[in-house]
């Protein structure tokens, strides 16, 4: 199975800095992942920008086409694909500006998450700050708004974000792409020598009948517990957590860094909310094509 990820490490200016120093990365975890191509209680569901909680599988809406046989290695279309219809409509926008995507597949077009199947996600619930998993949860409502795309949330997991997850992970999570991690680590974990790191986010893509059915599985959000708590305990620091997230969960979709800082995907910004940019690039990657081999 291809193996590939896409990591993005985000710092933002003139945000308050971690209570703890910064660790030289050569000391703790380095994640370190490129993205390369090898080979070719019950779900309810509601309208955009609510999360799904909590998660459960849905029914499948309709029959499948026939599909490519892939490996073993790749986990069957899962119970609540609702292939060839999208699980929330689209997102139609008029709004513009600097936008761009990590990847891009033979066609131009951003690889992205399936639509036709909700994202589900689990969050490591380990020394969360206050207020942290509250504010998870309504920066995925909304990314769900801006992308169309159904978001499940799945509960807590004792999982840690790693640079070798297994994205099939049976016993833990069952025959399926396992959901992605939100996690809150240590300094150590995130951080590179001379920088503040508050996130580090690497969305996991699969490519497995060549590069034009290239698509986002699953993937982890790493989001530093010492500097969160510091700023949602600040009321004047809060909507710069916000935007963190906002801007680390743009990447997850699909969203890399762009020039404007007016954009809450700009890299070292403290843009606190989405800008036309942002949402016009949120719009597209949730526009992606569904899939009915895995």
């Amino acid at each position: 199975m291809e193996r590939s990820q896409a990591e993005r490490r985000d710092r933002r200016r003139d945000a308050p800095p971690p209570r703890r120093p910064v660790v030289d990365v050569t000391a703790g975890v380095a994640i370190a992942i490129v993205l390369v191509f090898v080979a070719p209680a019950a779900l309810r569901l509601v309208t955009p920008g609510v999360v799904l909680v909590p998660g459960s599988a849905a029914p499948a809406a309709g029959t499948v086409d026939p599909t490519p046989q892939l490996g073993p290695e790749y986990p069957p279309l899962p119970a609540d694909s609702r292939y060839p219809s999208r699980v929330l409509p689209p997102v139609r926008t008029a709004a513009t500006g600097d936008h761009a995507y990590i990847g891009t597949r033979p066609d131009g077009s951003p690889i992205a998450f399936d639509p036709c199947r909700p994202v589900h996600f689990v969050i490591n619930q380990d020394e969360v700050p206050d207020a942290g998993g509250q504010l998870v949860r309504a920066a995925m409502a909304e990314i769900s708004a801006a992308t169309g795309l159904a978001f499940v949330d799945d509960g807590a997991t004792s999982e840690r974000i790693s640079e070798d997850r297994e994205p099939v992970q049976p016993v833990r999570y069952g025959e399926r792409w396992a959901p992605v991690l939100v996690d809150w680590v240590d300094d150590a974990e995130i951080t590179a020598p001379g920088e503040e790191l508050f996130g580090v986010t690497f969305p996991h893509v699969i490519a497995p009948t060549g590069t034009a059915s290239a698509r986002y599985v699953t993937g982890s959000v790493g989001l530093n517990r010492a500097w969160f708590a510091h700023a949602l305990g600040d009321p004047a620091e809060a909507a710069v957590a916000r935007g963190v997230l906002l801007h680390e969960l743009g990447h997850l979709v699909g969203l890399d860094h762009v020039k404007d800082p007016a954009q809450v995907m700009h890299a070292t910004s403290d843009t606190v909310g989405l800008a036309d940019g942002d949402r016009a690039g949120l719009a597209a990657v949730g526009a992606g094509a569904c899939h009915a081999d895995t």
